[in-house]
């Protein structure tokens, strides 16, 4: 996208266009009549292709889906008249009918839909989700969306597709991925310390009666726990302890030298010695795959939701009924139109990695959009990797791999927009000159409004932000 227009200066040029098109706000001050004919003939002419384009592909559509869609002009000028090819607009729309229901579609939330149905005609059909920042996303392929008949969708949330390999079984040859679980997991505990948040002691008056307590605050205690990949990353002593012991499970070939505290969980300078990088490197690799192979670690990300999927997961987010707490519900209008909504219909984040977050954000009223920021290291995600390869739920790309490993600005903006799209805010990552922000959309409550708005700003304005998220009008 271009440089020209900060995030609220291009929003506006893009929402101000968009408008004028589809005749919100004053038409007789948006448009001129010869404007008006233009854009009719244009819309005219792309339903009448978009459905030549039905029959010849054999797709049977209702009469009354396409009368519907005839019957309202926004909506008509939606679908028709801002891709080049309408066709996975018009069946996109569809197939969110299909899977959740003409009332949800025509009636209850037209506008998510269609921001829907317009994203899902951008989006890649891999269901890959994107693993870093909004808009690094495929190409569409030449599927279209499905809309054969089909039973209505029942939303489900994938649970944990871990299933864990008995890696001391003995019905049969134990390879080398056995071996290295079984050194961490059979190893005696080690001590170390973390960081914890623990309320201070209470205090009592001269009455006996006790004093309000403070705040919790951060302070450091010593645990004991197992052994996990990364503790023999830093530690030479633990390194010739794992040597010696694939050694002699018939593993001599396995080898680490990855110096001593050269890469350890706190880890944040870069490693310049590149024979060495390469060295931990190839420990991380190991102990990842010897962790994804024996179900310590999830084989691969999980899919991203299907456009149905995604929308029904928002739709039941915003009917939870928030009566009695203090959350902040909706933080943003689910029925706000629909060029509004395109960031959060682009959200591709995987369905378990979003209700993590959103249980939460709904029990515990958690909303943190920056997570830890660790400095060089993180400009090498080999050894950002290695500083703390553990068995976990969760794979690379996702949020939570970014709270347990930490990063700099580009994860940071990551878990922001991340964060804002799971609670129902469109929002995307920004770039700026060598920085990587966020922007988010608000309404003001007193003009009801829509903007864009910027976050963890750092080297200059809106006038130097890029956001990432595509706005992909053709």
């Amino acid at each position: 996208m271009s440089h020209r227009f900060g995030p609220a200066g291009r929003l506006g040029v893009c929402l101000l266009a968009l408008l004028m098109f589809l005749s919100i706000g004053d038409p007789a001050s948006a448009r001129s009549p010869g404007a008006d004919r233009t854009a009719d003939r244009h819309v005219a002419d792309a339903r009448k292709r978009t459905l030549a384009a039905c029959r010849e592909r054999g797709i049977e559509l209702p009469p009354d889906f396409i009368a519907w869609i005839d019957g309202d002009p926004t909506l008509k000028a939606s679908v028709y008249g801002c891709r080049a090819d309408p066709l996975p607009v018009l069946l996109g729309l569809r197939s969110l009918e299909i899977d959740l229901g003409r009332s949800v579609v025509r009636e209850e939330h037209t506008q998510l839909a269609v921001a829907f149905a317009i994203a899902g005609s951008y989006a890649s059909s891999d269901r890959e989700a994107s693993g870093w920042n909004d808009g690094d996303t495929g190409r569409p392929g030449g599927d279209l969306p499905d809309v054969t008949p089909r039973p209505a969708l029942v939303l489900e949330c994938p649970g944990d597709p871990r299933i864990p390999v008995d890696t001391a079984d003995p019905g049969r040859d134990l390879d080398v991925h056995d071996h290295v679980i079984n050194f961490l997991e059979d190893h005696p505990p080690i001590e170390v310390e973390i960081e914890v948040r623990e309320l201070p002691p209470l205090e009592y008056d001269d009455r006996g009666i006790a004093k309000p307590r403070g705040k919790p605050v951060k302070v450091r205690r010593t645990v004991e726990r197992g052994l996990v990949g990364a503790d023999v990353i830093a530690s030479a002593a633990l390194q010739a302890e794992f040597n010696a012991y694939l050694a002699a499970n018939g593993h001599p070939e396995v080898v680490l030298e990855c110096g001593d505290r050269v890469v350890h969980r706190a880890s944040t300078a870069p490693v310049r010695d590149k024979a060495l990088r390469a060295s931990i490197k190839a420990a991380h690799d190991l102990f990842h795959d010897a962790y994804r192979a024996k179900g310590r670690m999830p084989r691969e990300r999980d899919a991203s939701p299907t456009p149905s999927e995604s929308m029904a997961w928002f739709i039941r987010n915003h009917r939870h009924d928030f009566s009695g707490t203090d959350r902040v519900w909706p933080r943003f209008p689910i029925d706000a139109p629909w060029p509004v909504l395109m960031m959060l219909a682009a959200d591709d984040q995987p369905l378990r990695e979003r209700e993590d977050i959103w249980i939460k954000y709904r029990d515990d009223g958690e909303f943190r959009t920056y997570g830890e920021y660790i400095g060089g290291i993180a400009q090498q995600f080999d050894m950002q990797s290695a500083r703390r390869v553990a068995p976990f739920p969760f794979s690379y790309g996702s949020i939570q791999m970014m709270w347990k490993d930490g990063g700099v600005c580009g994860t940071m903006g990551n878990i922001g927009a991340r964060t804002h799209r799971i609670c129902g805010v469109p929002a995307s990552t920004a770039g700026q000159p060598g920085h990587c922000a966020i922007v988010f959309m608000e309404q003001d409550p007193t003009t009801g409004r829509f903007r864009c708005r910027g976050g963890q700003y750092a080297t200059g304005g809106d006038e130097v932000t890029t956001v990432h998220a595509g706005w992909n009008y053709d």
